[in-house]
């Protein structure tokens, strides 16, 4: 404890000695830059030295030397040096190294003057002075000043004979050999030090002139990476993240006054995609830009408008007095956005569709506020083009329902809890079953039996109706090719399989269906294939290459649900087509007032005309049937038959027809 108190007290006492030798020279606070104070400390210093070795010099001279005067000549130059070491310390620290140079020069000029003794031995004093005033200037000085005090020393030594006549130059002569080659010493290596700092501050200036200038790029770099980070490269518009922050801000400020209203409209442009398609990506781009440059000027300064992704924005709507302002904006966008773009020479026009979700709703998230406004925006769609929808509970209602719908329908794939029910089609003229059709079921482990139109759709907009189709259309094979071998007949029981246009766009369509007729032995003519209206005339080339393919395997193709979906009925002359399916609705208007019967009739005299069979769907009735038999329809389906059922009792059904048919 002691030893560690000692070298403590001892540490401390070194602090206390070094801080009072630096107050002595420390300059006054006033000079601020560090050059300048580490300037001012050294003249300072040189000079505090200089005044204290000059007091011990008069106390000498004073008692010692033969002559008075000397010492009332180095008295008063250790006043003038006194006064100097003050000025060395202000602002004025620039004045106080001349002062004391000319307070040296002058010393040994009035001492060997007034000195009786005038001898060479008596002249070295004003060597040494020469010299140590040449040591101070090369310090305190600039090689100029040095230079001109090693003139004036030299002039001073050649001078004395002529003024005091006891000096002869013999007497000066060592004195100026001697003075001549260290001031010329002296001075070379001052100019030789004073090139070397030179050079060394250049190469200093030059290293931070490159720090500087790197510096400068590497702020400019990371404003550009920053700014990247929460921009839009293609409209420079702040991006996903930045309005997300924004729109986080503004859910902080509204929750603290709780008077703050806002509004978020997400917007997608209905048509960019065929923009893409026909012009390019660089057309796409350009409208991008445009867009984007619509939708800033449709806004105040405060509002926020960021691009998303793709053909995806956001709008961000601060400080709304009044909701009906997000709805005024929504309609402004819709109306500006829907005058035409010139993308190289062509008059593009494009519509956006909106989706608005109000402050009032109470969110926590921006996130829930973003997706409920995507939500908003595809119920907008259904409407049709350029629509706005504000959002509504109920729609999120829908959209969870779809997605847990979506994720059960994945599942029910993989444990395969599909089934296929089929429906028996009766030939009129004999009364006979000559074929089904094989319809899918979902055997839902909570809901029971659900029926096609209950998640069809959503399996078409996942893609689950690929492989589910294709598996409907390998079952419905592999059971009637069982079924033809347990019942043979002439001509031999058909299978009619619904193609969805998610299978249609498949490329290798026909292959597989191919494939799957020849694993399960099925003849091709036993097939029929049966597709929507829409499906056919959507894309009339690529539609009549794949029914090409199908009647070359010997596949009939049927159009179901006729008459519901185009006017035009020309692609029936151009089309290999075989049958057509009268829809149900039709069917159910038979004797009613409003002309089904003509309907039907209509469709029967253009079937016969164009070589096709006709299948009634939906026949209910006994009067449906009567009505159906006197227009002499070949073929129908119904619930007045038999409802759809699965493979075991459709076989114990067509068990029963063919015994009866015996009979």
């Amino acid at each position: 404890m002691k030893e560690g108190s000692s070298r403590t007290s001892t540490q401390s006492s070194r602090r206390g000695k070094r801080s009072f030798w630096q107050r002595l020279v420390e300059p006054v606070a006033t000079i601020t830059a560090a050059s300048e104070r580490r300037q001012a400390a050294l003249v300072s210093a040189l000079l505090l030295i200089l005044a204290l070795s000059m007091i011990s010099g008069v106390v000498y001279m004073g008692f010692f030397s033969p002559n008075p005067y000397s010492a009332f000549v180095l008295a008063g130059a250790d006043v003038a040096v006194a006064v100097a070491y003050v000025l060395s310390r202000t602002r004025r620290y620039r004045v106080a190294a001349p002062i004391s140079l000319a307070t040296l020069v002058i010393i040994p000029i009035l001492n060997v003057a007034l000195a009786a003794d005038r001898s060479s031995e008596a002249l070295l004093v004003l060597l040494v002075w020469n010299v140590l005033t040449v040591l101070l200037s090369s310090v305190l000085a600039s090689t100029r000043t040095t230079a001109v005090i090693v003139i004036v020393n030299m002039v001073t030594l050649l001078l004395f004979p002529a003024f005091v006549p006891t000096v002869s130059f013999a007497n000066m002569a060592l004195p100026l050999i001697f003075n001549g080659v260290t001031s010329v010493t002296i001075l070379v290596f001052t100019l030789h030090r004073n090139l070397v700092e030179r050079d060394r501050l250049l190469e200093v200036s030059m290293a931070n002139a490159q720090l500087r200038t790197e510096l400068t790029e590497r702020k400019r770099v990371e404003a550009m990476m920053a700014h990247s980070a929460t921009h839009d490269a293609l409209t420079n518009l702040p991006n996903r993240a930045l309005f997300m922050d924004r729109l986080h801000h503004v859910m902080e400020r509204a929750r603290r006054h709780g008077s703050d209203r806002y509004a978020v409209l997400f917007l997608d442009l209905d048509r960019f995609k065929a923009v893409n398609d026909t012009l390019g990506h660089d057309a796409g781009d350009r409208l991008l830009k445009e867009t984007a440059t619509r939708l800033a000027a449709c806004l105040r300064s405060q509002d926020t408008v960021a691009r998303l992704g793709g053909d995806e924005f956001a709008i961000l709507l601060e400080d709304i007095e009044d909701p009906s302002r997000a709805t005024d904006i929504a309609e402004r966008v819709q109306d500006d956005l829907a005058l035409p773009y010139d993308l190289d020479g062509h008059r593009i026009y494009v519509f956006v569709s909106i989706g608005i979700v109000l402050s009032e709703a109470g969110y926590e998230r921006p996130d829930d506020i973003l997706r409920d406004a995507d939500i908003a925006m595809y119920q907008s769609k259904g409407q049709g083009l350029g629509s706005y929808e504000v959002f509504d509970p109920a729609m999120l209602e829908r959209v969870m329902t779809r997605l847990e719908l979506d994720t059960e329908l994945r599942t029910a794939w993989e444990r395969r809890e599909f089934i296929v029910h089929y429906q028996p089609i009766q030939h009129l003229a004999t009364r006979r079953i000559v074929g089904f059709e094989a319809l899918v079921r979902w055997q839902h482990p909570t809901r029971g039996l659900l029926a096609p139109a209950e998640f069809i759709p959503a399996a078409e907009e996942t893609g689950l109706i690929v492989p589910i189709g294709y598996w409907v259309l390998d079952e419905a094979c592999r059971q009637m090719r069982a079924w033809q071998l347990q019942f043979p007949a002439d001509p031999p029981l058909t299978i009619s399989v619904n193609l969805s246009p998610r299978q249609c766009a498949q490329a290798d369509l026909v292959p597989k269906i191919a494939e799957i007729c020849e694993r399960n032995h099925l003849d091709a003519g036993c097939l029929k294939l049966e597709l929507t209206e829409s499906l056919i005339v959507d894309d009339s080339e690529a539609a009549s290459a794949m029914l090409g393919d199908l009647r070359e395997l010997g596949i009939e193709v049927q159009i179901d649900d006729f008459g519901t979906g185009y006017s035009s009925l020309g692609y029936l002359h151009t089309l290999p087509i075989d049958a057509l399916k009268i829809d149900r609705v039709f069917v159910s208007r038979l004797g009613a007032k409003d002309g089904g019967s003509e309907i039907v009739r209509t469709i029967l005299a253009l079937a016969r005309n164009l070589g096709m069979k006709v299948i009634a769907e939906g026949v209910e009735t006994d009067d449906q049937l009567s009505r159906l038999v006197a227009m002499e329809c070949e073929y129908v389906q119904g619930f007045l038959f038999a409802k759809p059922a699965d493979s075991q009792e459709a076989g114990a059904l067509l068990a029963r027809a063919l015994e009866e048919a015996e009979d």
